[in-house]
């Protein structure tokens, strides 16, 4: 566990995190312990005994609740960050109200999805003079920093393909994702490309620089989810032509069933990122969530192998044992405080995977996913 800072700055950026949300301990409350310009001060939940009980487990000493919860927490004058962890259809009208409101967003991945919802989050954000960031963490780790200055040194030449994967095994996620799950509702913004399938295609973006246009989907094919085969993914597979003659492929499974006599044997969980080039392959074990444990194998055609492990910046920045979901704060704090952050997500990377994704659902025969029917007006953001 990372070490507990107990003195916080003078004035430290106040988060408010939309949603009783179970992601909160990983990506705000345990790195906010350890960064002195991060209090987490409220939250709001429309379920008041859910909201108490959250905010007693978390130690955040205020809770707004009731049909007017999200409201009050976004008009709150002594908030001045909203962490957007509702699900997938309430991020464009929550992060779009938030901003409204003077506050910085920091939003749960994906942060729309449509497109075009999140073109209009970045404007507003960029009229008010405001930061919003999706919250990939990954990409803040020095992990796939060091994995892409290996790709990008032409030590073993240039790429040739690139693939990326994220399955979890059915033996666990049945515990981790009951069948009523917001990731399997399509109404919710579900999916599993959504959701896992965001990570894989980050990775393969990410290391190959290709992140400034929505990527050539060259095919997909989804497995569709027993509650609504129609419109919801369990697992996704596609494929690209990446700039350059690169080919890509992504994988992503929500439920990987097993193997043998009716699948009852368990697979592995898969989270793998590999890089094939003319002069050799760099494998990368635990992409997603290097803090925890990670590896990278630099396997060069001609002469010997190498591992390496990084968990600071090369410039020192960081401690060994930052989560990457630490490193995403820490980014995310310096760019509101006016500092050059480590590592950053331009507003076009983001715009343009919401685009490769709505082309990846094309692509499947599954329908766009569900649009917000938030309508923002100005002046009127906080109207109910």
């Amino acid at each position: 566990m990372p070490s507990h800072v107990t003195d916080k700055a003078e004035s430290p950026l106040r988060f408010g995190i939309l949603g009783a949300a179970r992601v909160g301990p990983d990506a705000l409350f345990t790195p906010a312990k350890t960064h002195p310009e991060v209090a987490v001060t409220a939250v709001a939940c429309r379920d008041q005994a859910r909201g108490s009980k959250y905010a007693q487990k978390h130690s955040i000493p205020k809770v707004f609740s009731g049909p007017q919860a999200y409201f009050d927490l976004v008009a709150d004058p002594n908030i001045d960050v909203v962490y957007v962890a509702l699900p997938v259809s309430l991020h464009f009208e929550w992060s779009m109200r938030a901003l409204q409101a003077g506050k910085h967003v920091l939003v749960e991945k994906p942060m729309t999805s449509r497109s075009d919802e999140a073109r209009q989050i970045f404007a507003l954000a960029k009229e008010k003079g405001l930061i919003a960031l999706e919250a990939i963490h990954c990409t803040f780790h020095p992990v796939l920093q060091r994995v892409r200055d290996i790709v990008r040194s032409g030590e073993l030449g240039k790429v040739k393909s690139v693939r990326a994967a994220f399955a979890w095994p059915s033996v666990y996620a049945r515990f981790l994702f009951p069948a009523d799950d917001i990731r399997y509702r399509y109404e919710m913004g579900g999916g599993c490309q959504m959701d896992m399938g965001v990570y894989p295609l980050t990775a393969i973006r990410y290391v190959t620089g290709a992140e400034s246009a929505p990527l050539e989907v060259t095919s997909a094919s989804a497995t569709a989810h027993s509650t609504d085969p129609a419109r919801t993914d369990r697992a996704m597979h596609a494929t690209y032509a990446l700039p350059d003659s690169v080919s890509a492929e992504t994988f992503a499974d929500l439920s990987a069933p097993g193997w043998g006599p009716f699948g009852l044997v368990p697979i592995w969980p898969k989270i793998a990122l590999e890089v094939a080039l003319e002069g050799g392959d760099v494998e990368v074990f635990n992409p997603l969530d290097p803090g925890v444990y990670h590896h990278i194998r630099v396997k060069p055609k001609r002469g010997p192998s190498r591992t390496e492990r990084h968990y600071r910046y090369a410039d020192g920045r960081g401690e060994k044992d930052w989560h990457s979901y630490t490193y995403q704060l820490h980014a995310f704090v310096d760019k509101v405080r006016g500092r050059t952050p480590a590592a950053w997500t331009e507003p076009i990377t983001t715009i343009t995977a919401i685009e490769t994704m709505e082309r990846i659902y094309e692509k499947a025969g599954l329908p766009p996913r569900v649009a917000s029917t938030y309508k923002p007006e100005t002046g009127t953001a906080l109207s109910g």
